[in-house]
């Protein structure tokens, strides 16, 4: 009842907050062009002290508290070479902090204004975003003017990514996406857009949702200096959106710990259980269909009575995996651990008998240079890594079934799903070595950083 109550009046106040928006945006123009003297100053300032400047400020929207739970180490692979001074920003967070994980290596956040706040708190929220990222843009300039930056990088290509265009219209710095996910598939598997929400709940507009969405998502990989791809699909999405196509590139995850790097099989770290598992390992989320890992045990749990399935992460829908997992008749044999450290999902994924990866990124990856026998749906890039019964094993998206049968049969079957798995950890090791990436990365910023425009 409660949140149907908090639904209706959702839909009542966007009434007002979209016609106090129509009204208010001539004072934004009028506003914009009071700061024209502002950003000419600012952009001549760049040009003279700024430009080519080893630093780079990566925009990405994150919560201190979990890159705390994860551990500072997952951030360590984004410093390079070619660049003397990162830092990664939040402009838009619900805190202010500043704190050096290493030697010249941030991470900032910057609390919202007031007025931001404010809008949020009585449900204006359309206005609020308006505000948030027009206050952003002109805060993200003034800082690259004063901190000498020289580059501006984006990962994932929604709002961080306009803020960064916008950035280079006013100051002509170089800026870099960073594409992450493919987010056209998931805006297929839902039904909705995925990125820039908001457009749904807009009367009239949301009818133009998708196409208002593709316009956004591609006006800053249109101007970038350079656009990165994790993977195939990445690469034609960008192509989709019309980026220029001498302007993309394909770059590797790098972002997985240098514990994973750095696994010997001959040197195994302490064992977290005794008993034999299943672990899936992901953000618990729709999209990860950690549901799907669950339905998949109820069928294999009868063949296979002494084994575990382990659950590492935690999401929007931790509390439907939990009462899934209450309703399962072998609950007593799932353990959700919620969210945990690189070191922890290390020790876990290290001593995985399988790994159920239905949809993953980097988890994928770090258990195949574990050497364990991963099982993905034959969807979206996996099968760029998962080369089907060669390196790993494939099955049908959503079949639930197949998952199942596929899981028995590697566990039943598991010296010859070993082999399997050591063929995958070479292809790993090769594919997503850290010097090679590094070095096209370094590549990369020496590009940006040369292109005047």
């Amino acid at each position: 009842m409660a949140k149907k109550s908090k639904k209706i009046i959702r839909k009542i106040l966007i009434v007002p907050d979209y016609i106090f928006l129509v009204f208010f945006l001539p004072c934004l123009l009028l506003g914009s062009l009071f700061s024209i003297p502002w950003i000419l100053k600012q952009r001549g300032t760049w040009k003279s002290n700024c430009e080519r400047s080893p630093k780079a400020l990566i925009l990405r929207a994150f919560t201190v508290e979990k890159l705390t739970s994860r551990g500072y180490e997952s951030l360590l692979p984004f410093r390079n070479p070619s660049i003397k001074w990162l830092a990664f920003l939040d402009p838009a967070n619900s805190v202010a902090t500043e704190i050096e994980i290493t030697k010249d290596l941030f991470i900032m956040t910057w609390e919202l204004p007031a007025i931001v706040r404010f809008m949020k708190k009585i449900r204006f929220l359309a206005t609020a975003i308006i505000f948030r990222e027009l206050i952003a843009i002109f805060r993200i300039a003034d800082y690259c003017v004063k901190e000498h930056i020289g580059v501006l990088r984006v990962y994932k290509h929604d709002y961080p990514a306009l803020q960064a265009y916008l950035v280079s219209c006013l100051i002509k710095i170089p800026f870099i996406v960073d594409i992450m996910g493919n987010f056209e598939l998931i805006r297929r598997l839902s039904g909705k857009v995925y990125y820039f929400r908001e457009l749904n709940r807009i009367p009239f507009i949301k009818v133009f949702a998708r196409i208002a969405t593709n316009w956004l998502l591609g006006l800053p990989l249109r101007h970038a200096s350079l656009v990165l791809g994790r993977n195939k699909n990445n690469y034609e999405h960008a192509f989709a959106l019309r980026a220029p196509v001498d302007r993309l590139s394909l770059l590797r995850i790098n972002n997985f710990s240098a514990t994973f790097n750095a696994y010997n099989p001959e040197k195994q770290p302490a064992k977290q259980a005794e008993y034999p598992y299943l672990l899936f390992v992901g953000r618990l989320v729709e999209y990860k269909y950690p549901l799907d890992a669950l339905a998949a045990f109820d069928l294999v749990a009868p063949h296979i009575p002494e084994y575990r399935l382990v659950i590492i992460g935690d999401g929007a829908i931790r509390h439907e995996v939990q009462q899934t997992k209450e309703s399962s008749e072998y609950r007593d044999r799932i353990i959700l651990l919620g969210a945990c450290s690189n070191d922890i999902v290390f020790n876990w994924t290290a001593h995985a008998q399988v790994a159920i990866c239905p949809y993953s990124g980097s988890t994928l990856v770090e258990a195949m240079l574990c050497g364990i026998p991963v099982i993905a749906y034959d969807i979206e890039w996996h099968p760029e890594i998962v080369i089907d019964d060669y390196t790993g094993f494939l099955v049908p998206f959503r079949n639930i079934s197949a998952l199942a049968e596929k899981i028995i049969e590697v566990v039943r079957n598991h010296e010859e799903a070993k082999i399997v798995a050591m063929r995958g950890r070479e292809l790993a090791r090769v594919a997503f070595d850290k010097e090679k990436i590094q070095e096209k990365e370094s590549m990369y910023y020496r590009m940006a950083l040369a292109d005047s425009r």
